[in-house]
């Protein structure tokens, strides 16, 4: 038998989240900047922000990448058991990975924001002031 099937689906991405999490948990941006950590304009409104910031989305990301694993792990074996067609199998792996990547970020961003904004104002730091361009 085949076990790359089984290796191979949309539990990667959780995989990946998983991974990424723990990166930026363990090597957290010390600074604000723009190419590295939880970067919105909340996020970057002041130091404490941004360190909360970084905290809660790792802990998010972790916490959802182990859903997501355990998820399309389930869900990538029933799709070989019970679908015999390659093809529908693929798309069927394609649409959970695809749907996982963006439902986890989204969810991420917001319930970030949400936390952030519960958080500075019990810092009192102002909020952040949109910039024109």
């Amino acid at each position: 038998m085949n076990y790359t099937v089984y290796l191979i689906g949309p539990h990667l991405i959780g995989a990946l989240f998983i991974v990424i999490g723990l990166l930026q948990r363990y090597l957290p941006p010390k600074n604000i900047n723009r190419w590295y950590g939880y970067r919105t304009l909340t996020a970057r409104s002041s130091q404490q922000a941004w360190n909360e910031g970084n905290r809660y989305s790792a802990m998010y990301m972790i916490k959802a990448g182990a859903f997501v694993l355990i998820v399309g792990f389930a869900i990538n074996v029933l799709a070989i058991t019970y679908v015999t067609d390659f093809q529908t199998r693929q798309m069927i792996g394609y649409i959970i990975l695809f749907g996982g990547a963006m439902g986890v970020g989204i969810a991420m961003v917001m319930a970030t924001e949400k936390h952030l904004k519960k958080t500075i104002k019990n810092l009192k730091v102002k909020p952040p002031v949109k910039r024109r361009k």
